[in-house]
């Protein structure tokens, strides 16, 4: 099993009167990407605000790797890239990195060749002596990754890393996340409202709201526990196939949608047993058949927006 890497106990956060975070218990596998969702004001900045030690909790703690939140040897371990990430305007690329470099505590050395690293890994040394303040957002948003990353840290902490970006750009930031945890054996924390490419990358997926943690658990657990059993199937002869499924089990559901078949049961895999048996033995052509997966966008929607009108219609 995973170590947990990031655990936090009873987590609370207020602001005055408004409950920024309330009592959130999460665990946390190391070298997985987890995905953390809600919708806006749902908690999830102030969350990863807590773990980095910039503001500290009303109540509750949290650890990382079994160090207090807020503690130099936590801070080591983590790396952070804000939605908007913020340069200072008279600094080249090659000075910002170096100058972050010196604030994690490498030696000048060190931090010109962890810069170099990273701006090659960025594909950026063509920019490396240009001003970082004219950066396109989608470069700006390369070396907010980078500079999270110029001290080795073993968890990444990101907010929103492809937000208005242009399609190319949030394809290279996918491609260069998968890669990092690949190669480098990272945990990343993901906040993102572009559901369908973090749905691409995501080992792990928190869902909270209003400051309150919803569910958590490995995307494929959620994903079946939401599919309510609807298996999709397509042969050479449909009709055969239903008057089958219907004289052999009772508690199912059939739905012709144009060509294919949906069927929903509490049994799926009994289902997809009996129709392969079935194609076999009357020698059918079997297209396809599958269990269909909830993406990640209906589940939010079931999860929040739903419970959200239910909450309002009581």
């Amino acid at each position: 099993m995973s170590e947990i890497i990031i655990e936090t106990k009873q987590l609370h956060k207020q602001f005055g009167s408004f409950t920024a975070v309330n009592q959130l218990d999460l665990e946390l596998e190391s070298g997985k990407i987890h995905g953390f969702i809600g919708p806006n004001g749902a908690g999830k900045t102030t969350t990863m605000s807590l773990l980095m030690g910039m503001i500290y909790p009303t109540k509750g703690t949290a650890f990382i790797k079994g160090h207090p939140i807020g503690s130099v040897p936590a801070k080591k371990l983590l790396g952070y890239s804000p939605e908007f990430p913020s340069f200072y305007s008279d600094m080249s690329c090659l000075e910002y990195m170096m100058y972050m470099g010196n604030l994690g505590q490498l030696t000048y050395q060190e931090s010109f060749d962890k810069t170099i690293e990273l701006i090659e890994l960025m594909n950026l040394k063509e920019h490396l002596h240009k001003k970082v303040s004219k950066f396109s957002t989608g470069m700006k948003k390369k070396i907010g990754l980078a500079q999270a990353m110029i001290h080795d840290p073993e968890i990444l902490l990101l907010d929103e890393p492809t937000a208005n970006l242009d399609p190319t750009s949030r394809f290279e930031m996918i491609e260069l996340m998968r890669k990092l945890v690949t190669e480098r054996n990272l945990t990343v924390l993901i906040s993102s409202h572009v559901l369908s490419e973090l749905e691409m990358i995501i080992d792990n997926v928190t869902i909270i709201n209003h400051g309150t943690l919803i569910l958590s658990d490995r995307i494929e657990n959620v994903q079946r526990m939401f599919s309510q059993g609807k298996i999709i199937v397509k042969t050479s002869n449909q009709e055969l196939l239903v008057n089958h499924l219907k004289e052999k089990f009772s508690a199912i559901d059939i739905d012709l949608l144009e060509e294919e078949l949906q069927i929903s049961s509490s049994n799926p895999q009994i289902i997809k047993n009996q129709i392969i048996k079935f194609v076999y033995q009357n020698d059918l052509l079997l297209d396809y058949l599958y269990e269909q997966k909830v993406s990640l966008d209906s589940l939010y929607k079931e999860v929040i927006i739903n419970k959200e009108k239910e909450g309002i219609n009581q």
